[in-house]
């Protein structure tokens, strides 16, 4: 199985709300399945809802909920790709 770790990924405030975001991550999804990526993981902060509802809107299931390295709450969630 190859998974893919991502993180930091952000639109510049004045380019928000345009869907760039989604287009972004369909495209890395895109990419991973060409390397023969089956699994994608992904978090954020707990106050990040915006990010969560995206991923979630895309296909992307909680796995976690709680701190990771540091007392700050992040959600993990997972894709599996085809």
């Amino acid at each position: 199985m190859k998974c893919l770790l991502t993180l930091y990924r952000k639109v510049h405030p004045s380019y928000r709300r345009l869907g760039l975001a989604t287009k972004l991550k369909l495209k890395l999804e895109e990419e991973a399945e060409s390397h023969k990526v089956n699994l994608i993981y992904t978090h954020t902060e707990e106050t990040n809802n915006h990010v969560i509802e995206l991923n979630k809107k895309i296909g992307y299931q909680e796995v976690r909920r709680g701190p990771i390295w540091d007392e700050v709450i992040r959600v993990s969630l997972i894709k599996q790709l085809s």
